[in-house]
């Protein structure tokens, strides 16, 4: 493990964390431009978000590692961050 792999995988997940968060508000935005569509607004969320994580896995190229390793902690931390960031300090 080198500064090099932890430094990308911060900056790697948390790029996937707000392009998880752009494709989330974007869903919610065309769910409420329509009428009735909350379980298909949930639905397309549900699925979008599984698709989202099968990509997540396969893109970085940390998918070697367990998931307790420290540069794998990171990414996700950094993705974690980066929601919640955008949840509760930018809410919009």
């Amino acid at each position: 493990m080198n500064k090099k792999e932890f430094a990308l995988s911060i900056i790697l997940n948390a790029f996937l964390g707000y392009l998880w968060i752009l494709f989330i508000d974007h869903i919610v935005r065309l769910a409420n431009s329509m009428e009735n569509t909350f379980i298909v607004s949930g639905l397309v969320i549900l699925i979008g978000t599984t698709l989202f994580w099968e990509i997540v896995k396969r893109v970085t190229p940390f998918n070697e590692y367990k998931f307790t390793h420290p540069v794998k902690l990171a990414g996700f931390i950094s993705f974690g961050v980066v929601v919640i960031v955008n949840l509760f300090v930018f809410p919009g």
